[in-house]
């Protein structure tokens, strides 16, 4: 699929300053910053974030294709995923066929366009951001990624922690 390039005027990026609630440590309103550039980035496909992000997680992860994976896979509610199947479906990005053992169940396979069109994006995405890396002085990757793995595991284990109390 080719890129479209965006319309100037398009209001791609959003000034964002933390309300007071928010205290300066947070590091909530750099999440919402690196989220926002993915999200421009992903605009060249004119696909809504969800289906880009249901049709890049069928790339990556056939064995979850069921509707229902796909809805847990992604932290989105059943009906949101019928929407963007139907979406992927309309523009020839993925089928529904019936389970080979269950006829009241689907199975959800990409089409070789929607197959380039997510191999496509992830590959645009790992290109951005290293790009983007790039530009940084004296950057530590891998101690980054040590940091961000650490904190990511943190936040898990919070997670774990509050929903045992």
């Amino acid at each position: 699929m080719s890129k479209s390039t965006l319309q100037p005027d398009f209001p791609r990026r959003r000034e964002y300053h933390s309300p007071d609630l928010v205290p300066a440590a947070s590091i909530l309103p750099l999440w919402r910053r690196i989220y926002q550039e993915f999200m421009i980035r992903g605009q060249r496909w004119n696909l809504p974030t969800n289906v880009s992000m249901v049709l890049i997680h069928l790339n990556l992860h056939p064995e979850d294709s069921e509707p229902a994976a796909i809805a847990a896979a992604n932290y989105l509610p059943r009906q949101t995923v019928t929407f963007i199947l139907d979406a992927l479906e309309k523009k020839g990005l993925a089928v529904r066929r019936p389970h080979p053992n269950d006829r009241r169940r689907k199975l959800v396979q990409l089409t070789p366009k929607g197959r380039q069109v997510a191999e496509s994006m992830v590959q645009e995405f790992i290109h951005f951001e290293s790009a983007a890396l790039r530009t940084i002085e004296d950057v530590d990757l891998p101690r980054l990624q040590s940091f961000l793995t650490r904190y990511a595991d943190a936040l898990a284990a919070q997670n774990d922690r509050d929903l045992k109390t």
